[in-house]
């Protein structure tokens, strides 16, 4: 029985769809906790919280958001080709591998 098969039936493989909702799946699980955790300790301590939400404040303020939003977009903008290149080629390799299981079965 080759690795591909369980008890006679060819196993699942997880395709880039599936991949990318476990990866956003395993995020929102993961942002949700955090949450959960900051909810609490500011119930437990809520003078810190506020002490640390003006300081945050504070710096923002001070901050220039403007150019750090730009820089961020002209990342984002340059990452993008090369990672639909990168999804496009694994859908490829997704769809020539079942069209090399179908014509093995």
């Amino acid at each position: 029985m080759s690795s591909y098969e369980l008890h006679g039936e060819p196993e699942h493989t997880p395709t880039v769809e599936e991949g990318l909702q476990a990866m956003l799946q395993d995020g929102k699980r993961s942002l949700r906790q955090r949450y959960q955790a900051f909810q609490a300790e500011v119930a437990r301590n809520p003078a810190k919280a506020v002490l640390l939400a003006t300081a945050a404040g504070y710096l923002l303020k001070r901050l220039p958001l403007r150019s750090i939003l730009v820089a961020n977009v002209r990342i984002a903008a340059a990452l993008t080709p090369p990672l639909l290149l990168a999804i496009g080629a694994a859908k490829a390799c997704e769809y020539l591998q079942a069209k090399a299981r179908i014509k093995r079965f």
